[in-house]
């Protein structure tokens, strides 16, 4: 029974592990260009043994990007406990996008489409976050950063529309995340402010702008 035990806990240490080292390689080199091959030799372990933990890189990459939301939900809902200033959680997020797309290649973004399960996931989060950020503008108004005259679940639409365009188009090859999301600040965001939010944006957006 003990040696059960073992080799469960054994093969569960090695998925996280394969989970912690295929990531990093799909977001650095994009999703086709890194194979199961790679991955194994990374990991100095047998292809079979990773086929034995993943039936296929899609069901790989699945697990990938749940433990990228994972990580990515616990970091800034770890800050957001510190924080009682809803704007400055807009603004850690927002850095945080920023460092994420700006260190990851934008092949893994655009080919992610590619995969029925992955499409399938990444609608699942949006409509989960779209939940998340529901309640969050709710606390932004009640705490007066945030108009109440406005329904957010269209600025929520327009918010995606602009971002699928972004990434259709290829906007980001002729411009940096970085102006990119600076002008989303100014565009989407600055409409949703008070008085009150837009001192606090102003802030945010001066410190966008000289930190480097």
């Amino acid at each position: 029974m003990r040696q059960i035990g073992n080799t469960t806990s054994y093969r569960e240490s090695l998925r996280q592990k394969i989970l912690e080292t295929a990531l990093p390689l799909f977001k650095r080199n994009g999703v086709r260009a890194v194979k199961m091959d790679d991955i194994a030799n990374k990991l100095g372990i047998s292809k079979r043994t990773l086929y034995e933990l993943y039936n296929d890189k899609e069901d790989l990459l699945v697990e990938c990007i749940k433990l990228d939301n994972d990580l990515r939900y616990k970091k800034i809902t770890e800050y957001a406990e510190t924080q009682e200033n809803e704007m400055n959680i807009i603004a850690y997020a927002l850095k945080f996008q920023l460092d994420n797309l700006t260190d990851t290649n934008i092949l893994f973004f655009t080919e992610l489409h590619k995969y029925s399960k992955i499409v399938a996931l990444l609608l699942e989060n949006k409509e989960k976050q779209r939940k998340n950020t529901s309640k969050f503008v709710r606390r932004c108004i009640d705490h007066g950063y945030f108009r109440d005259d406005l329904n957010y679940d269209i600025v929520d639409c327009i918010s995606d529309a602009a971002l699928d365009y972004v990434m259709r188009e290829k906007i980001y090859q002729k411009y940096s995340w970085k102006e990119i999301i600076y002008t989303f600040l100014i565009l989407h965001l600055r409409g949703c402010c008070t008085e009150k939010g837009f001192k606090f944006l102003e802030e945010i957006v001066e410190e966008f702008i000289t930190n480097d």
